[in-house]
């Protein structure tokens, strides 16, 4: 992958940017970082704050892949930005896990988050997909439903400019693999890392929660869910927490 980089002191919206300059024409491998964020948001519409010192990059990709089969990306995703902070700190590499879908955890405390946004084209394949990622290298959320940290509060001095090569170097190398052996590599790589494999978790749906044991990942990235009495259940979206 090629990347082309441009940063802003101060936008809108990385994703945002990407969305205009896709839209004007871009090519694939656009890079848009900026230094704080005015509009920031995470999954769900919900906000995400922004303070000088963090990274947030978003990404521009056009693979010629159906909307379902990229969402697996976001799992590429994660894996990149959990290998890039094991290069940046080595000694964090067994305290780093996964959690589904794409968020990045130390000890148990949110790390990053990422933010996939795509428009169809014809044939039912994408004209393009934005993938934004924020990660707390100085400075991280006191007051979230669920724990958070940052680089600088685990001892380790990055900055924006010295984390990003690290993630674009990691998010290439798996890119290059899923557009040649699609997902299962991905598949295989994050569950080495699944935060709550194998142990029961409480999964919050739109409308209900439920419990069960996180025991696998299936060929499309959803989260399969086993009950008491054998059932399973495939879960697409959701947030997960660990069961009380």
């Amino acid at each position: 992958m090629q990347w082309r980089h441009t940063s802003f002191e101060a936008i809108d919206s990385t994703n945002e940017e990407i969305r205009r300059q896709a839209e004007a024409g871009a090519a694939e491998g656009l890079v848009v970082t900026a230094k704080r964020q005015t509009a920031g948001r995470g999954r769900r519409g919900r906000a995400w704050d922004s303070p000088d010192g963090n990274l947030f990059v978003s990404l521009l990709l056009r693979p010629q892949r159906a909307t379902m089969e990229a969402a697996t990306l976001s799992f590429l995703v994660s894996l990149a930005v959990a290998e890039a902070v094991e290069a940046a700190a080595p000694p964090l590499a067994a305290r780093i896990t996964c959690k589904w879908p794409n968020d990045v955890l130390i000890d148990g405390a949110k790390l990053s988050g990422i933010l996939l946004e795509s428009r169809n084209g014809q044939g039912g394949l994408l004209e393009h997909l934005i993938v934004g990622i924020g990660i707390n290298l100085v400075w991280h959320p006191p007051d979230t439903p669920y724990p958070a940290t940052d680089l600088a509060a685990q001892g380790v001095a990055e900055t924006p400019e010295s984390f990003l090569p690290r993630l674009l170097e990691r998010f290439g190398f798996w890119y290059d693999r899923w557009q040649g052996q699609g997902f299962a590599p991905i598949r295989e790589a994050w569950l080495k890392r699944a935060q709550g494999i194998g142990k029961p978790v409480l999964v919050r749906l739109s409308n209900e929660e439920i419990q069960g044991r996180f025991v696998a990942l299936d060929e499309t990235g959803a989260l399969i869910l086993e009950f008491a009495d054998g059932a399973r259940r495939a879960i697409t979206a959701g947030d997960v927490f660990p069961a009380a």
